[in-house]
């Protein structure tokens, strides 16, 4: 049995799309004006926010401009946990951005071309073959991303199955054609979110 530690608390999740990759890669601009936007987008941040202040536990204040003129927000930090290929644990701080005036509904991860814990390389989005991102909070409070393709989450056994229930349960859920799979699940008290109906 796994111990109190290693057992899952919350799970946020989203669906990664080709754009996703491109940022992964520092090359997510689509036109030839700039080098485009490397983060992690968030939509519903409202709703999403409770398991974002778990996952991302600490604020700090930093200066940022809404409206066109400079302003103090608080951004929210924690910690991202990792195996190397040595199976070494490596750690980073991650942060989660509040909305900005021009996207007043999405919350950001910033700069994930920059973290190993987010390589995408063998990640492979297909039709059949969905992609989540998974920001995994253990017991203990650590945070491990991971990727959960749909084929292994639909195969019995490769996931844990509540885990694996939980996410088909959004992925199947009916949506907008163009809106991707966003939500979270906190099993210490049964709060969740799903994006889809």
């Amino acid at each position: 049995m796994a111990s109190a530690s290693t057992q899952v608390a919350r799970i946020l999740y989203k669906e990664l799309v080709e754009g996703d990759l491109r940022k992964l890669q520092a090359q997510s601009n689509d036109s030839d004006t700039g080098g485009g936007a490397r983060d992690f987008r968030f939509r519903s941040f409202g709703k999403l926010l409770p398991v974002i202040k778990q996952l991302f536990p600490q604020t700090e204040q930093v200066q940022r401009r809404r409206d066109n003129k400079p302003v103090m927000v608080d951004i929210y930090k924690g910690t991202f946990y990792w195996y190397d290929a040595a199976g070494n644990v490596q750690s980073k701080e991650g942060y989660m951005e509040p909305p900005t005036s021009a996207r007043p509904g999405e919350g950001r991860i910033p700069r994930v071309h920059e973290y190993s814990c987010f390589d995408a390389s063998r990640v492979k989005i297909g039709v059949g073959n969905r992609v989540l991102l998974l920001l995994i909070q253990l017991m203990d409070g650590t945070v491990w991303p991971y990727y959960a393709e749909e084929k292994t989450l639909r195969t019995p056994g490769a996931w844990d199955p509540v885990v694996a229930k939980e996410l088909l349960a959004c992925m199947d859920a009916d949506r907008a054609e163009n809106l991707a799979v966003l939500g979270f699940r906190d099993f210490t008290t049964s709060d969740r979110f799903c994006n889809g109906k």
